[in-house]
């Protein structure tokens, strides 16, 4: 048995017209699916004044059970999650300006785009179906560690370090004030 679970997902965001001067529009996604097979990167969905919905194409969500810590954490929450990043399209290689980079179900691996880059990462409510894979993966391959306190060395006192007395104890103050060695 495979000691990952990767399932075929579809992204969905929306291009929308920005009110702010400084930018034409901005992207976000705004959901994720088992990926259609009828659907293309670039479709449009649905089309307004405002704003425009594209379907942002497939990309796998892999899970790995050395990671189950995180996906255990984002089911605690609550609210389990998955984390879509999407990046700009430098090189023309995709139909739209942004594609999607990553989609992953880990908050740890979500925390590492954030560092230094200009994705754009969200957070969404992940679907029943996606949540009910993970939960039968997690059953399968989470390990409960329990938590450990960790206790401090004992600190070995050398009392010469460097084959000299340390300078603080080899000083010692005359009645006059001065120090003798």
């Amino acid at each position: 048995m495979s000691r990952e679970l990767t399932i075929m997902l579809g992204v969905i965001a929306e291009k929308r017209q920005s009110v702010s001067r400084w930018a034409k529009d901005y992207w976000i996604p705004v959901g994720v699916m088992l990926a259609p097979a009828d659907l293309n990167a670039g479709d449009i969905l649905v089309s307004g004044d405002r704003m425009t919905r594209y379907y942002m194409g497939r990309v796998d969500l892999t899970c790995y059970a050395a990671d189950t810590d995180a996906y255990v954490e984002n089911f605690d929450s609550g609210n389990p999650a998955l984390y879509v990043v999407l990046r700009r399209d430098s090189e023309n290689d995709h139909p739209l300006d942004w594609f999607v980079q990553s989609v992953t179900a880990s908050p740890h691996a979500a925390q590492d785009y954030e560092v230094g880059s200009e994705d754009i990462i969200e957070r969404l409510p992940m679907p029943p179906e996606i949540a009910q894979a993970i939960l039968e993966f997690l059953d399968a391959y989470h390990v409960e560690t329990p938590f450990l306190k960790r206790r401090r060395d004992k600190l070995d006192v050398e009392e010469q370090k460097f084959g000299k007395q340390p300078i603080f104890l080899g000083r010692k103050r005359s009645d006059r004030g001065d120090l003798d060695g």
